[in-house]
């Protein structure tokens, strides 16, 4: 399937701010995410249900999913901002209204949970979404700010995505469609109707408080599934708190040397380190874009929005 390309984000274009998984824990919240919107020049739409709560739920399946799909339905909105991730997208894939998304294109920015989210629309509809920051809780540095402008408000080539501290685990050339996230997401995908299609993708994999036993079970999963079998290239976020102390049964085996384990015999190129994630700044990734890796550089050789 050809990528759609949503329209890019102009100055004065309006933005729905929702919560498709977990909820926010204050009103603070919600205004630095305003704050965030309009300091890019668009304007924040707060969804009906944002503000909903259902113990780790942001509201039920209903609301959350309704807040989706009235943005996705409204021409004037241009974009569609998560809140946060947490949990909870999954439960939703069913009801999202994929038809007016391939109707009325537009931009849609999470990441996390909305792994499921973003991934399931790409295969859906063909439209690329944004695997980037989340509008309450990410950071906003300069640099990621800039990343999220390049990719969502700039109809040019995105080039080379820089990224200084970077490890190149496996050398190589390789050119394939963006597909992933969360490891925990894409894990639980397999084997259901929204399984991420990896045949000839560049996957993208990060994680958060997960040891290093349990991203190789996930990555296990994946190896047996013939996910792994069928990719291009791997990308590595670089994950939040994944080591465990030097005292756990398994510190012997720490997380740089899970994921050579796993990725190594692959026989394809991986590069780790990445900004992508939970920890710091992190780019905002074209899913559905094809990106090429060459000599441990990542670059991305068209424009993600029209």
């Amino acid at each position: 399937m050809k990528p759609l390309l949503p329209p890019a984000l102009r100055e004065g274009d309006a933005v729905a701010l929702i919560s498709p998984a977990g909820p926010l824990s204050s009103d603070e919240e919600f205004v630095r995410a305003e704050e965030i919107v309009r300091s890019l020049g668009l304007v924040p739409r707060i969804g009906r249900y944002a503000k909903s709560k259902r113990g780790y739920l942001a509201g039920t399946d209903e609301e959350r999913a309704a807040d989706f799909n009235d943005a996705a339905r409204d021409p004037e909105v241009r974009g569609i901002f998560a809140l946060r991730g947490g949990y909870g997208t999954m439960r939703i894939l069913g009801a999202i209204d994929y038809d007016a998304l391939a109707a009325n294109p537009k931009v849609v920015l999470g990441y996390s949970d909305l792994t499921a989210l973003l991934n399931a629309i790409t295969q859906r509809t063909g439209l690329v979404t944004f695997h980037g920051p989340v509008a309450a809780l990410s950071k906003f540095t300069e640099n990621e700010t800039a990343w999220l402008r390049r990719a969502v408000m700039r109809s040019e080539p995105l080039g080379e995505l820089e990224a200084a501290g970077a490890n190149t685990m496996l050398p190589g050339s390789a050119r394939g469609p963006l597909r992933g996230g969360n490891l925990s997401l894409v894990a639980a995908l397999a084997g259901t109707p929204y399984e991420i299609d990896m045949s000839g993708a560049v996957m993208v994999i990060e994680e958060i408080e997960e040891a290093p036993y349990r991203i190789d079970r996930m990555l296990t999963q994946l190896r047996l599934s013939g996910a792994l079998s069928r990719i291009a290239g791997v990308l590595v976020g670089r994950c939040a708190n994944c080591d465990v102390g030097e005292d756990h049964p398994y510190a012997a085996m720490p997380l740089a040397k899970t994921l050579a384990d796993r990725l190594g015999d692959l026989g394809v190129p991986v590069i780790t380190d990445l900004p992508v994630g939970h920890e710091g700044e992190q780019w905002t990734l074209p899913l559905g874009l094809e990106a090429r890796i060459d000599d441990g550089r990542v670059f991305i050789d068209s424009a993600a929005v029209r």
